[in-house]
């Protein structure tokens, strides 16, 4: 239910109760509009919140987007491995990630070292 009419629904109803009980107040040949002003007015109201709660049980569907933007704190470049046995490049298919650390086997003299990250300072 949109919001707009639900809240002119309870508006009406609970000004529908007040002019029931005026009604009712004011004496005998009124009590009965009063009484019908007082079922109508609870009727909206106990409607509105009805559909209120009903609204609330249903899944909100939420979409969000999210924009990263990461820099490094210093100059980034890229660096070709060498064995440090014998100098020869080493490619991306020559690392293996053994036990948590990353071995590397130069494919030249089958040297098999730990790869070390240095510092960035």
């Amino acid at each position: 239910m949109n919001k707009i009419i639900a809240g002119l629904l309870a508006v009406g109803g609970m000004f529908l109760i007040l002019m029931g009980m005026v009604f009712i107040i004011a004496g005998d040949p009124n009590i009965i509009i009063g009484g019908l002003m007082l079922m109508v007015g609870f009727v909206l109201l106990i409607f509105v919140y009805l559909g209120s709660k009903q609204e609330a049980q249903r899944p909100q569907v939420v979409q969000q987007t999210w924009n990263v933007h990461m820099e490094g704190a210093g100059q980034f470049a890229e660096k070709q491995l060498k064995c440090s046995s014998c100098g020869a490049p080493l490619k991306d298919e020559n690392l293996k990630v053994v036990e948590g650390g990353v071995m590397v086997t130069c494919p030249f003299c089958g040297k098999v070292a730990a790869l070390e990250e240095q510092p960035k300072w």
